[in-house]
This record gives C-alpha cells, structure tokens and sequence, in this order.
C-alpha cells in the first residue's frame, strides 16, 4: 500500500470508531456509542446523528437531567459549538433570569472587542465545566464581531420589585408592589387565603389582567424588555398563588412564562432560531402524561412554546446513571424498566440513543433519572421516550467536578 493510501485508510478506520453502528460489547440495538471524550466529537459524527432533525429545527432544546455534572456540561457544549459552527445559530436562551441574565448577555456582547473572565456567579449554580463553553463564546465573537452570538436567560427567578419598576403604572394592581427587599416579599408571600391560594382572587385577577395588557402592547411597540418583564411577573406570580393549592398549576405558570420569554427574546434579536439549554423538565414535548418526581403532569416551556408558536423544536436529553450535581448525588436507579440502567448494564459509557431505537420498544414506558433530590420516584420520571425526547445522551458516569461561588438561586 502506498503512504498516501495507508494514511486514507488509516483515517477511514479511525473515523469508523466513532460513526453509528460501531458498537460496544452488548450494545443495545439502535445506540450509538461516542468513543472519545464528549468536547472532540467530530462534526462528521454530529452530522450523521442529529444534522438533519437539526437543519429541520426552528429551536434546538438540551435538557440536562442535573445541573452542574461534568460530562452533561461538556457533553452540551459540544453540541453548542456544532450548532453555532455548522448550523449557523447565534441566539444562546438559558434557563437563567431575565433580569439576572443581562449581566452576563451583555459580557458575551462585550467579547466582540475584548475578552475577560465570564460572571459565571450569575448563572444558577456554576462549577468549573461551564467555564470552557463561555469562554469559547467570547472567542467566538472576538473573532467574528459582526455575526456574534447573543446570551439571554429566560427563568422568572428575579427580584420582583425591579420588574415591577419597568412596568410601572400596572405595578399598582399587584401583590407586594411596594416590596423593596425579599424580608417585604416574604411577609406577602406568607399569607395564604381560605382556598389555599396566596394572593386575593380580586386582587390577583385584575393584576394578572394587567400585566397581560402591558406585555402585549410592549410586543407590538417591540418594546421587549418591557414584555419581558410583564411576562416574568406572570410567571413569578402564578407559581407563588398555586404554590400550595395546586402543584401542576403553580409549575406550569413558571414554564409558559419560559415559553413566552423565549418567544420574546427571538423577536427581540430578530432570530428565526435559537438553542434553548435548561432542565430536562423545561425542554420536554410532554405528547403524553408524566408524573414529575411526583407533582402530576407537569408541561414544559418547550411544550408551551410549542402549542403558542407552532415551530419546530428538536430536543436531546442528556442523562446517566451515575451521576451529581450542585444539587447533591443521585440515587441509582433500580427500576426494572430503567432506561439509564439497561444502557448501564448493556457496557454503554457514553452513547447517543435516538427515540425510535428498537430496543426501546421492549417497554411501554421507561424510566429516565431526572435528578434534583433524591428520593420517590427512582429521582426521575416515567416517560414514553419518544413522546418527551427526540433523543437521549447517556453517560454511565457524570459527577460535579466542583461548585462555584454562587448567588442565591431563589431570591437573587
């Protein structure tokens, strides 16, 4: 053989390694095992798996199943920089505050002329694998200034008197309007009415009303940070009057106010598209039941968004069976019908499972780990996969490399 052939060939086997079909000791039928680490994934292999779902996709969705493991951190961003790189993506919506969030949108922005250390303290609960993403962004715009990729959080956890001084007038209709500090929200936040909801009925009616007046007319007038905060409220509100009354409720109020900032964030930025990073339980389809770690059945931002927009959402989950987060380890699951566990068991370390994978077919519903605490429910839901996820990526192992200095999640 010639050199030049020996060196193609040579080549063509190492690529074989990593494309579909190359299978692991006992691999499930339909899994594709990653063999190298999750940040050198060749774009040849992403191509093949998710190029064209991706090409297809108004807003590419990644849910991680728990904030801060390493490998689901890397594993992401991987996916981040093939969707900028190849798929020409530049609008980045986190599952971070809206208000919270400009601190570090407006770092990305500022990397067009001068790169810095990124405030990670601003995202929820930061940890040394974040950092390499931001900081290939801010790379990534110091060298293309003019086609830069823009960071935005879309999460209601704010302080609610800031967004109440953007909505001004309709401010005055709202419970704890004049609250300056949490001590002041909480004494509000504390009073429950005889039904078991927080807020009077009259009261939080007309506020709700409103606010919903505010936001669509800052919509129209493209005034979008107005609509933003308007939007934030609603959320902010809806899941503190259901908080103890009704679950599903107050859950879904925090997600559809998801759903409508991401739709306000892309007609801010003028995106026809845009990658969506949050909780697995944020980025679901939610096409059949699931009981949420408990709670019923929860609906995503992604579903919101979906049934208001009608655009087309491709969303991966990334999952493990082993795993930890800033918000402590799992517990490992045991149910029969574990999906985590049978990849496990099946020698898989690392794999991309589509939805439609034959092997999946061998249980009507399967359960995926789904961590924020451990406890009922294997700390994760039973879904009909396909119905949830258009795909799964799966780590045997993934664990908290170390927790950053953060500000506080709940009351920023």
């Amino acid at each position: 053989m010639e050199p030049h052939s020996h060196a193609v060939a040579c080549a063509l086997f190492a690529l074989l390694a990593l494309v579909p079909g190359a299978a692991a000791h006992g691999a499930l039928p339909g899994v594709t095992e990653l063999r190298t680490a999750p940040e050198k994934i060749a774009d040849v292999v992403l191509d093949k798996l998710v190029g064209a779902r991706v090409a297809a996709a108004d807003v590419v969705a990644l849910g991680e199943t728990v904030h801060g493991s390493s490998g689901l951190l890397r594993a992401q961003a991987r996916f981040i920089r093939y969707l900028v790189e190849k798929h020409g993506f530049r609008l980045i919506v986190w599952e971070n505050p809206t208000l919270r969030s400009v601190e570090l949108a407006r770092w990305v922005d500022s990397c067009r002329k001068a790169k810095s250390p990124p405030p990670l303290d601003v995202l929820y609960m930061p940890t040394p694998s974040d950092a390499p993403l931001f900081e290939w962004i801010c790379d990534f715009n110091l060298a293309r200034p003019a086609d830069a990729i823009v960071f935005r959080g879309m999460d209601i956890w704010d302080r609610p008197w800031a967004h109440y001084a953007i909505v001004k007038d309709a401010a005055a209709l709202c419970p704890a309007y004049r609250s300056k500090s949490w001590k002041e929200v909480d004494e509000v936040t504390a009073q429950v009415q005889p039904n078991g909801t927080m807020f009077p009925a009259s009261e939080y009616e007309a506020c709700r009303a409103a606010l919903a007046k505010v936001m669509d007319a800052a919509r129209q007038s493209r005034d979008h940070e107005l609509a933003l905060s308007a939007s934030t409220l609603l959320g902010w509100l809806g899941f503190h009057h259901d908080q103890w009354s009704d679950d599903v409720r107050s859950w879904n109020a925090r997600d559809a106010a998801q759903a409508r900032n991401l739709e306000i964030i892309m007609e801010k930025h003028a995106a026809k598209r845009a990658i969506l990073s949050a909780h697995t339980s944020h980025v679901s389809h939610n096409r059949s039941r699931a009981d949420w770690w408990g709670y019923g059945d929860l609906k995503s931002g992604v579903y919101f968004f979906e049934a208001a927009t009608k655009r087309t959402v491709f969303n991966v989950a990334f999952t493990a069976y082993e795993a930890s987060g800033t918000q402590g380890p799992w517990s490992l699951p045991t149910a029969r019908n574990s999906m985590d566990r049978k990849l496990q068991e099946a020698g898989h370390a690392f794999a991309f499972v589509p939805a439609d994978a034959p092997f999946l077919a061998e249980h009507p519903r399967w359960w995926m780990q789904n961590q924020n605490y451990p406890g009922p429910y294997e700390s994760g839901v039973e879904i009909v996969p396909a119905d949830h996820f258009d795909a799964f990526v799966f780590f045997g192992r993934s664990h908290l490399d170390r927790a950053l200095p953060a500000r506080p999640m709940w009351q920023p």
